[in-house]
């Protein structure tokens, strides 16, 4: 089945046949990640332009992540917080997120005061979460053809209350941003999923959050990366040159062929050559890339 890309939702649908197999390579590697505990799992693919690739990548990982939490019943969720710890809970309109405040149970219909007050059997889910959120509410993401077809659609609130957020990717803040307002679908589907629905990037404006965006840039000001990120997407030469300082347990290297500069690639060969052991996608990965694209695997221990 071919899946669209549309610019942003006011465009025209575009099928083609390279979209799903970029998708699948981060759903693929999303399912075989915790492998990789003592060795690096390096993944290099050469595309004829950067354009949409590391967010396909991205949506696929993130699909295939499972959430973080799963007994996600409010009440009993509630009943065992302890007062300041940080929450997120989700009814049919928002993603709240905030400070606990406490629980009334005096009532009918008990009562939490997280950033504000909310009746508990209006609540979808709720889970804790380590750090809190830039704000404290956000509308809350609706999934669409591309959730039914991976089946995220069936857990969707527990992904939106405590998402694995195990994801960074790094390039041209800039591109990337224009490529999150591509929106995906399966065929003729008019309910397609736009990129930063399935991304879910940390800004200012987020209760919750999927992945972090890191400008090339600055990104040595973010090393070394927090513990629990488990994938991290260089897309681009600027981002590449930081692979050997990159320690999470995949790397996915995205070479832009327009542009005509063979360092990344060059530095990635190095890698391999000096530290790496082969890894075959077809075999070990069940991934094979499509027409244009080259790609190349290899591990290197930690």
């Amino acid at each position: 089945m071919l899946l669209s890309l549309a610019e942003n939702p006011e465009s025209t649908p575009v099928r083609s046949a390279w979209i799903g197999p970029i998708l699948a390579l981060g759903t693929r590697l999303a399912r075989k990640a915790d492998q990789f505990v003592e060795r690096q799992l390096i993944v290099a693919i050469s595309v004829p332009s950067r354009e949409y690739a590391a967010a396909l990548i991205g949506a696929g990982w993130t699909l295939g992540r499972p959430p973080a939490q799963v007994t996600t019943d409010p009440l009993s969720v509630l009943q065992r917080a302890l007062p300041r710890s940080h929450f997120r809970a989700l009814n049919a309109t928002h993603v709240i997120s905030g400070p606990f405040r406490g629980l009334d149970e005096s009532h009918a219909r008990p009562r939490v005061a997280l950033a504000g007050h909310w009746a508990v059997d209006r609540l979808e889910a709720v889970a804790p979460v380590l750090e809190g959120d830039p704000t404290d509410r956000m509308p809350r993401p609706q999934i669409g053809s591309i959730g039914r077809m991976t089946g995220v659609d069936r857990d969707w609130a527990q992904r939106l209350v405590a998402p694995a957020a195990d994801l960074v990717i790094v390039g041209t803040k800039a591109w990337i941003n224009d490529d999150l307002e591509a929106v995906l679908a399966r065929a003729d589907d008019r309910d397609g999923d736009s990129l930063t629905t399935l991304l879910l990037p940390r800004t200012e404006k987020s209760a919750t959050w999927f992945s972090r965006l890191y400008s090339s840039s600055g990104f040595a000001d973010q090393l070394p990366l927090p513990d629990n990120v488990l994938l991290t997407i260089l897309d681009g030469q600027g981002s590449i040159k930081y692979l050997n300082d990159v320690l999470t347990p995949v790397v996915v290297c995205v070479i832009d062929r327009s542009i005509a500069d063979e360092s990344a690639a060059e530095q990635v060969v190095q890698l391999r050559n000096s530290r790496g052991e082969p890894h075959a996608l077809a075999s070990e990965l069940g991934w094979t890339p499509s027409a244009g694209i080259e790609a190349l695997a290899f591990t290197v221990e930690l």
